[in-house]
This record gives C-alpha cells, sequence and structure tokens, in this order.
C-alpha cells in the first residue's frame, strides 16, 4: 500500500518537463484523474467514498492513476481525439474509449452499483 502519486510522481512518471506541460496543467489532469478514479473505485481502509486522501492507497490504483493522466496528456493535442490524420496506411483512427490496462489496475477496487 502507498499514497496517491503527487504532481512530482506524475511528472517522473511521464518523463515530461514542465516546458511542454506546465505544472498548473498537469496538476489539474491528475486531480481530474483521481476525482474520476474516487467515483468509481472504493478500497479497504477508506474513510469516506468520498475521501482519497489515507495511507491505504492500494499500488494498482496509483498505477492506474497514473494511466489516467498519461492517456490525458496523450490525447491533449489531438483534434477530437484522432490520431493519424496524415492519411496513413489506413486513415485516420480514432483514440479508444477505454483502456484496458486502466481497467485491469481498478478491477478488483470498482464499486458495484445495483439499481
Amino acid at each position: 500500500m502507498g499514497t496517491i502519486p503527487d504532481l512530482a510522481t506524475v511528472r517522473a512518471y511521464l518523463r515530461v518537463p514542465a516546458t511542454v506541460i506546465a505544472d498548473d496543467e498537469l496538476e489539474r489532469m491528475r486531480i481530474t484523474a483521481l476525482t474520476d478514479q474516487v467515483a468509481r473505485c472504493a478500497w479497504p481502509g477508506q474513510e469516506t467514498p468520498d475521501d482519497p486522501t489515507d495511507d491505504q492507497y492500494p499500488d494498482a490504483l496509483a498505477q492506474a492513476l497514473l494511466r489516467r493522466v498519461q492517456r490525458e496528456c496523450a490525447a491533449k493535442n489531438l483534434p477530437l481525439g484522432m490520431v493519424g490524420l496524415d492519411g496513413g496506411e489506413y486513415g485516420p483512427q480514432n483514440l479508444p474509449a477505454y483502456d484496458a490496462l486502466i481497467s485491469e489496475h481498478e478491477k478488483a477496487f470498482r464499486r458495484q452499483v445495483v439499481g
């Protein structure tokens, strides 16, 4: 068990300098990804469903959070989420809506909604 990745950890994981993505913009992406994750996941030791500030944050969720931020950064400069607009061999492609690695890391912690 670890802690929620901070801005320095995210920047080191992404290997992106502050000249490419400013700290305030990267922090906004990190907080957004964390908010999405807290809304979808619960973990043992979490004091309240909306409290992401405990020390029992699982390593799998930390990895999924880093992956969420990485996807956000990668899609930042893509118009409408399209890849390959230069007319490559297969033409433009959409970014997938879901990331299998994020789903795999968060699977054990997903909140089950019955309704």
